[in-house]
């Protein structure tokens, strides 16, 4: 009996080391290089091979009293691909940089026009630090620009450019966030999307999108707030923008309405003639009256519905002019048509599905839009007189 208890005593000590030595390979906090945005900019006087890098670190430094301590530096470095960079930059800090708190990556105009998209994200994909969630933005000008700006209550840079573009629910003139998984599984289907744009040359501004060709795998344009407002529609708050405000102007009056849009339904409803393809996109939104200039009551009848129309004619030109840009100028779907081939005939999908870019590019494409104001607060309600 004493050996039998004895031999599940020494196997329970035996399982106990097992869990023991958790926190076997730790590491101190101070002791590592947190990486919170890189940026990747083509190298200057060096043609298409050298690429500069600038890694934002986060100051785990703590400050005194009388000595307040900036929350990051930037290490930059150049070199022909990024692990060569990143393996130099290790031999310029004692903290060696740490990727699994990566917010940013921010790529320019001029790295991603020149070199192919799939061979600038290969390290981030493969390295195991590197999380899929990892938001990329494309910049107009030199992309270190946004991890070297100096921001408000000394926050940090890249944390600041995360947390802002998350507020693509709030306005239809940004393209929505982007993650380093998405982009890796557009490139290897050949599909188009868009990346959100920011842009230092006139301030700090979040909006717009850059056109990447999923057959080129590169930059190919960019697509202003207002086209990208019109994507928006087409792909509706489920898929894009989740809300913001678009502004019409009164025919009668020339004064400004303002519509708050509250949900967006688009059905895209491809036709299949032989071999002519063409699509009905019909747009559906409710929303509310968040301003008006014109004076009128909304309460007279008939006001509300003239403010639909007029919404919906405003909404019908903006998707029809981004269409005419996507489609006629960069020749690439980037608001989910191909999908909705795909879905409702497959038979065709199959047989165009390679060129898909070329085929888009040669359909028709028909517009319908209707706007439901719900909302319009109590102006003009009218109040009765005093002594009744």
């Amino acid at each position: 009996m004493k050996s039998c208890k004895m031999q599940v005593a020494v196997l329970l000590v035996l399982i106990s080391l097992l869990v023991l030595p958790g926190c076997w390979d730790k590491r101190e906090i101070e002791q590592l290089g947190m990486i919170a945005g890189i940026s990747l900019d083509q190298a200057e006087d060096s043609g298409n091979s050298r690429i500069k890098v600038t890694q934002q670190f986060v100051n785990t430094t703590i400050g005194t009293k009388d000595q307040v301590v900036k929350g990051y530096y930037n290490l930059t470095d150049e070199g022909t691909n990024l692990f060569e960079i990143i393996r130099k930059t290790s031999t310029r800090t004692d903290r060696s940089p740490y990727y699994t708190h990566l917010k940013v990556i921010i790529l320019s105009d001029k790295i991603t026009s020149s070199a192919q998209l799939l061979d600038l994200m290969n390290f981030f994909q493969r390295d195991h630090e590197m999380r899929r969630s990892v938001r990329v933005y494309f910049s107009k000008g030199p992309a270190s620009g946004f991890l070297e700006k100096k921001m408000e209550n000394n926050e940090i840079p890249a944390f600041n450019i995360f947390y802002r573009s998350r507020n693509h629910y709030k306005t239809l003139a940004m393209a929505r966030q982007i993650t380093l998984g998405e982009i890796s599984v557009n490139l290897s289907s050949d599909n188009s999307f868009l990346v959100q744009e920011i842009d230092l040359t006139d301030g700090y501004k979040m909006q717009g999108a850059a056109v990447i060709s999923g057959k080129k795998k590169r930059l190919i344009g960019w697509l202003d707030k207002d086209e990208v407002s019109g994507v928006n529609w087409i792909l509706g708050t489920r898929h894009g923008s989740q809300g913001g405000v678009l502004k019409v102007v009164d025919n009668k009056t020339k004064k400004e309405i303002i519509y708050e849009v509250n949900n967006t339904k688009t059905n895209i409803k491809p036709k299949v003639e032989g071999e002519r393809i063409s699509f009905l996109v019909s747009i559906e939104s409710e929303g509310r009256l968040g301003e008006d200039w014109t004076s009128n009551d909304a309460f007279e009848e008939g006001y509300i519905k003239k403010v639909d129309k007029q919404v919906a004619d405003e909404v019908k030109g903006l998707v029809e002019h981004s269409i005419a840009k996507i489609k006629d100028a960069y020749k690439v779907d980037v608001a989910g048509f191909g999908e909705q081939l795909r879905i409702h005939n497959y038979r065709t999908w199959k047989q165009v599905k390679t060129n898909w870019d070329e085929a888009f590019s040669e359909a028709n494409i028909d517009v319908e839009v209707k706007i439901h104001i719900r909302e319009f607060g109590s102006k003009g309600r009218k109040t009765p007189k005093i002594g009744k």
